[in-house]
């Protein structure tokens, strides 16, 4: 927590709100740009000699006078659209160090300072997870955005830009090659149609680029290619001086999409490779006998009538990934609350229903806690609030940000019909349901993430339905066959919830219809539902769990 003292009256100016006091005993004045060091600050804010930090002017006739920055080919316009000032030695006058704002969430948080003798950087104030530095002067989402690896070469590549008249919005990562910044402001990154890279020329620089190539959009991303001897927009600004020829790079930087052409001759290695592939058994016996458990990079649908109990065996499998893996998972249930989410894997976890609020009424909050503590209190697990954010684009965001900004190797979408009802633009349920299909499929390749998928059922002709117990085929997935065509493993329940007998009631039949990677499909198990513990059980004998209604005549 920080222990900084803002608005406060400058020590130098006039200003009554604007230095802050830094936890170490330094201070900053925003409004004239001067710094102060712990010795000239005391507590009785007794006005001292600063070292002064000279305020960039800005440029008002509309002409680029000589550049405030000569080693570094900087104007004055450009470091006052950035908010960048200079130090000046007070004996010699020489301009000693640049003084960079850093933010956070829009708001200014600190100053980073750069000694130019000896390149050296101090930092006041905060400068935990900073936005991309320039990131304020561009605001949420356009069509490009230009990204470089220092703040120099952003104020140097905006500078070549503004003097081809143009305006691109154009940002610096805030700490080097790092692609960790733009993990943490991915959903930001993304929201640019295109996402230019102008890293340095260099292997780090490369890598970088090819890095964040592979965690945005597929086809979003262009590097920029670089003179041979020039490894960076300064460099460019300091050698060439053309802002055209800098334009130009940019329109003619290709687009990043990895090699994805090879020849059969050259895959005996990728042959094997999916034996190091880990693979999640079930768990349930005879799902494991069908499917050889659960494995990444595959759709897992999950299929069955209304009030079935899907949701509840989502709740075994999300609890059962979580104890078994060292994963952190993603929920996505679109017809309950956040709370109801967090309670549902709680209960598996306390073996009671502990979501009904008449079951909890005699279990104590200690422990609920330890329950609580031993599972979502981890935070390996995470879910979405998801109102007002249904539609198709918002929903693969916040999978693609749950994958690649939080890391979660599995997700849980539940149900795919509530998605499909969101898009009115499209107007057709089959349409509606081959785009999310196929944009899902395309997020799980790319990511290598495991994605469970919960559909319905269309209604049948008959004189009973699939909550009578119908058994279930592939052609009854609801809207579109594009369901089971992009599925990897498609797995329908079936239960009679009128049956006369609470044993037939409570009795799930798990039918796997689909199973590329094995090819087995068929009646798998059956699982029985308590309603004292709120957890389903598979049945191994189901002769001797039918005997008392064998008994009874039934």
């Amino acid at each position: 927590m920080s222990n900084n003292t803002g608005s406060l009256p400058c020590i130098k100016c006039e200003s009554s709100d604007a230095m802050t006091i830094y936890e170490e005993g330094s201070a900053f004045c925003f409004s004239c740009n001067t710094y102060f060091h712990k010795d000239q600050v005391d507590s009785g804010g007794v006005s001292v000699s600063p070292v002064e930090r000279r305020k960039v002017d800005m440029v008002t006739n509309g002409t680029a006078r000589p550049s405030i920055v000569p080693s570094r080919g900087l104007y004055e316009a450009t470091l006052a659209f950035y908010g960048v000032g200079v130090e000046y030695n007070e004996t010699t006058g020489e301009q000693s160090a640049l003084v960079y704002p850093i933010y956070r969430d829009g708001e200014r948080t600190g100053t980073k300072i750069k000694d130019l003798h000896n390149k050296q950087y101090v930092s006041t104030g905060s400068a935990k997870n900073p936005d991309f530095f320039g990131q304020w002067t561009v605001g949420e989402g356009g069509k490009m955005l230009l990204i470089t690896e220092g703040e120099e070469d952003c104020m140097a590549a905006h500078q070549m830009l503004k003097s081809q008249g143009k305006s691109y919005s154009v940002v610096s990562l805030p700490s080097g090659a790092n692609v960790s910044a733009v993990r943490k402001k991915l959903e930001w990154v993304e929201s640019f149609e295109t996402v230019i890279l102008n890293l340095d020329n260099d292997k780090v620089g490369i890598k970088c680029a090819h890095d964040i190539g592979d965690l945005l959009t597929p086809g979003k991303v262009q590097i920029m290619t670089l003179p041979d001897g020039v490894k960076d927009a300064n460099d460019f600004l300091l050698d060439k001086k053309d802002g055209k020829a800098y334009l130009k790079a940019i329109w003619n930087a290709p687009t990043y999409r990895p090699d994805g052409v090879v020849s059969l001759a050259d895959t005996w290695d990728l042959m094997f490779a999916n034996n190091q592939q880990e693979s999640i058994p079930y768990p349930w016996d005879g799902l494991n006998r069908k499917l050889y458990g659960i494995r990444d990079r595959e759709i897992v649908t999950l299929t069955a009538g209304t009030g079935t109990g899907k949701s509840a065996v989502m709740r075994e499998l999300e609890h059962w990934l979580f104890k078994h893996t060292k994963d952190n998972i993603g929920i996505l249930s679109l017809e309950e609350s956040v709370a109801r989410t967090a309670w549902g894997i709680v209960s598996v976890e306390a073996s009671l229903p502990l979501a009904i609020r008449e079951e909890r009424a005699g279990v104590t909050q200690e422990d609920v806690r330890k329950w609580f503590d031993a599972t979502i209190g981890t935070g390996r697990v995470y879910t979405l609030d998801h109102f007002g954010s249904t539609s198709e684009a918002n929903l693969l965001s916040r999978i693609r940000y749950m994958v690649k900004g939080l890391q979660c190797k599995w997700i849980i979408l539940d149900h795919l019909s509530i998605v499909v009802s969101a898009q009115t633009d499209i107007g057709d349920e089959r349409r509606a349901i081959d785009s999310i299909m196929t944009k899902l499929r395309q997020l799980v390749e790319e990511t290598g993430a495991g994605l469970f998928l919960v559909c319905h059922l269309r209604r049948i002709d008959g004189n009973k339905s699939h909550e009578q117990g119908v058994e279930v085929g592939l052609s009854h997935l609801r809207g579109s066959q594009a369901i089971a065509q992009l599925s990897d493993i498609v797995i329908a329940m079936e239960r009679d919830q009128q049956a006369d007998h609470d044993l037939l009631a409570n009795l799930t039949k798990m039918r796997v219809l689909k199973n590329r990677y094995a090819g087995l499909t068929g009646l798998a198990t059956n699982l029985a539902f308590d309603r004292n513990t709120g957890r389903l059980t598979e049945i191994h004998d189901l002769a001797e769990y039918l005997a008392p209604i064998d008994e009874l005549g039934f």
